[in-house]
């Protein structure tokens, strides 16, 4: 029994021993594989030689274990460390532009010369395909000429109706202002006679009041004078008085006689004389001005004749300036607008277009996606700015997620898919569109946490749990997970780093909770 128990207690040092060899080995190579740019790939199978040294291993556990009477199905354990970890999502998409111009022919015209076809590589200003210009030159000439005719023709016609405007202007602004002279003229005229007639009548008047007055005392003087009890003195008296009346009578005819002549009256005959010729030189004017009214309003052009004349002068502008447009365009000739790869070509030297035929279709290689279509559990974890590696050809560049699509779509498969967008940022001469691409996208990652390696993981219809040994018996232990990799998976409930974890029955058993097993610490 003794020399039982040290057979079997070599046999597990050895097995120990050559397990942890085969340990060191696998996680060396594991190292060679992430130097080598293999991250994420699954470690390969171990070599046919070792997996058979693994199974003698157990057999030989399997026989000191009946030796020894002891019971328990031989797992591989380990222990969950903390560590850093990436989450990746790799697939494979197809390059295509970002940018996409379709070129339309700018003018009709012949072409003269198409210097590409579909497939050439073009630079941003490179001359696609030119026009025949003499045509486009005569086109120019001939709405060169129209526009200088039609423009002479409206400035000549607006000319002359400015001219009868201000005329009309004029007559208007004078027909005003005589009308205005004409009442106050005649107002002022009116009251000059009105005035003299006025002066007239009261001298007139004065002066017959004072000659009945001198007539009426001179009868007096003289019954008096006839009266015999007059004395001699006072008939003396009224004889003098008789001859100072006689004197003022004589005085008075004289006066009226030269009434009509006096200065006053002549000042103002002559003050409405001077009037009168006045009105007389404004009727006339006015007349003249009215007759200037007449004659401009007959030749004064309408507002309708006005957006006419106006109208066909635009027109003639606007097919100079169309074909002075064309013209340029087409000595432009057909360039492109940006660095890019022509996918399509249907113009033909020699060929007659009509404006707005498709001739080109130009595809940039500046701006440059790689487009592919993502699964449901993949999409989960995409999002746009999450940066990508991509291999074109054997070349690296670099990328980010650009757009996710809102809808999917069935594969051939019937499968939904989501199409997602990747935009290169460093793209160069040597992309090719249409060529598949190898992505890797960086969908999230950890540091400092706890990890585990993902074929330990089993899941049943309640989620995620493990198989730990407790006492030596398998014990089922649910987890939740955080992100994963191709090897190891980010355990946030559930376990510590104390727990041991069953990642595999060695014997190829199915573990059942409760079974008794023996452990085999795999090297981490």
């Amino acid at each position: 029994m003794e020399q039982q128990e040290k057979t079997e207690q070599t046999l597990s040092a050895k097995e120990s021993k050559a397990m942890k060899k085969e340990e060191k080995r696998k996680l060396k190579e594991t190292k060679r594989e992430q130097k080598a740019g293999k991250i994420g790939k699954k470690r390969k199978k171990a070599p046919v030689i070792i997996a058979a040294i693994i199974i003698i291993l157990i057999m030989i556990r399997m026989v000191s274990c009946a030796f020894s009477g002891s019971a328990g199905v031989m797992v591989s354990t380990t222990n969950a460390f903390r560590g850093d970890i990436e989450e990746n999502v790799s697939t494979s998409g197809k390059v295509v532009s970002e940018e996409k111009a379709v070129l339309f022919a700018p003018v009709g015209g012949r072409l003269n010369e198409v210097n590409v076809a579909a497939g050439d590589a073009v630079k941003a200003g490179d001359v696609l395909m030119t026009y025949d210009m003499e045509r486009m030159e005569e086109r120019l000439q001939e709405a060169t000429l129209q526009q200088t005719k039609s423009s002479a023709s409206y400035n000549s016609t607006m000319t002359e109706n400015s001219k009868s405007q201000a005329k009309l202007n004029e007559a208007n602004t004078n027909l005003a202002v005589l009308d205005q002279q004409l009442t106050d003229y005649r107002a002022y005229l009116k009251e000059l006679q009105d005035k003299l007639a006025k002066s007239q009548r009261e001298t007139q008047r004065q002066l017959s009041e004072e000659s009945y007055e001198l007539s009426r005392k001179s009868a007096d003087l003289s019954k008096e004078l006839q009266n015999s009890a007059t004395s001699a003195d006072r008939a003396k008296e009224i004889n003098k008085e008789l001859q100072d009346i006689s004197a003022s009578q004589a005085r008075n005819s004289y006066v009226q006689s030269i009434a009509g002549s006096s200065d006053y009256v002549v000042n103002m005959q002559n003050e409405i004389a001077s009037v009168q010729e006045h009105i007389e030189e404004c009727e006339t004017y006015k007349a003249k001005m009215q007759a200037q009214k007449d004659a401009g309003e007959g030749s004064i052009l309408n507002g309708y004749q006005s957006q006419g004349y106006a109208a066909d002068r635009d027109l003639a502008q606007l097919t100079y300036k169309e074909a002075e447009e064309q013209y340029y365009s087409a000595k432009k000739g057909i360039v492109a607008d940006f660095d890019g790869i022509v996918t399509e070509c249907t113009g033909v030297s020699g060929a007659s277009v009509a404006e707005g035929t498709q001739l080109i279709t130009l595809e940039s290689s500046q701006n440059v996606k790689v487009s592919f279509d993502a699964s449901k559990s993949d999409v989960a974890k995409l999002a746009i700015g999450q940066k990508v590696d991509i291999t074109i050809s054997g070349n690296k560049y670099e990328g980010e997620i650009s757009k996710i699509n809102r809808m999917a779509t069935l594969n051939a498969s019937n499968t939904p898919m989501v199409g997602v967008e990747v935009h290169l940022t460093n793209p160069d001469d040597k992309i090719i569109l249409g060529l598949d691409a190898k992505l890797t996208v960086h969908t999230n990652s950890a540091q400092d946490t706890l990890l585990i390696p993902v074929e330990a993981i089993n899941a049943d219809k309640n989620g995620d749990f493990l198989y730990v040994i407790e006492n030596g018996m398998v014990v089922k232990r649910a987890i939740t997970c955080g992100i994963s990799s191709d090897e190891y998976a980010e355990v946030l409930e559930g376990i510590t780093g104390e727990d041991q974890i069953i990642v595999n029955s060695l014997t190829g058993v199915s573990l059942e909770e409760g079974m008794a097993v023996t452990a085999v610490p795999m090297e981490q």
